[in-house]
């Protein structure tokens, strides 16, 4: 069953949008426009056995440093040790169950359910015994993914093509 997606996910996710399309005009320090994918499966990156990253959205497809999006795999009894960002995280159970703990405070996550970490909130994530979990996690503005995926050992998918509109 799919599960609608929440208004504060969608208003992230547009102002991620509107900021982009405003950042098209812009210019690179060499004076040319940045370049971005229309449609991309993004990069692939199997950190250890169970840990499965799969960057969306990045400077290298998106163009500009607004946001990024993955999506994340964690398979069942992880445990992720406290840590901190310098961005903004927004994390959207897709599947599976996630707890979320920030700042001591635990939430158990289900999907359809948002979790929200700010920068410098110290957070721990515990994904229970039961089943894997899938997140799909945004960052704003982008810089995460770089300390977590490395770009070396990931595959880029190729750039989705494109088609001829239905009749």
């Amino acid at each position: 069953m799919r599960m609608p997606i929440p208004e504060a996910l969608l208003s992230a996710i547009a102002l991620g949008v509107i900021t982009t399309a405003l950042a098209a005009d812009d210019v690179t320090a060499s004076g040319e426009k940045p370049t971005y994918s229309y449609a991309t499966s993004g990069v692939l990156d199997e950190r250890s056995p169970g840990e499965i990253w799969r960057i969306l959205l990045d400077h290298s497809n998106l163009g500009g440093n607004e946001l990024e999006v993955a999506e994340l795999t964690l398979a069942a009894g992880t445990i992720v040790g406290s840590h901190t960002h310098q961005s903004l995280e927004v994390i959207y159970v897709l599947s599976g169950t996630f707890g979320h703990e920030v700042n001591g405070h635990y939430y158990l996550l289900k999907p359809g359910m948002v979790g929200i970490v700010r920068p410098g909130d110290s957070v721990r994530h515990i994904v229970p015994k039961e089943a894997d979990a899938k997140l799909l996690i945004i960052w704003a503005p982008a810089g995460e993914a770089r300390n977590i995926v490395d770009y070396t050992k990931g595959m880029r998918i190729k750039p989705i093509t494109e088609t001829k509109p239905p009749s």
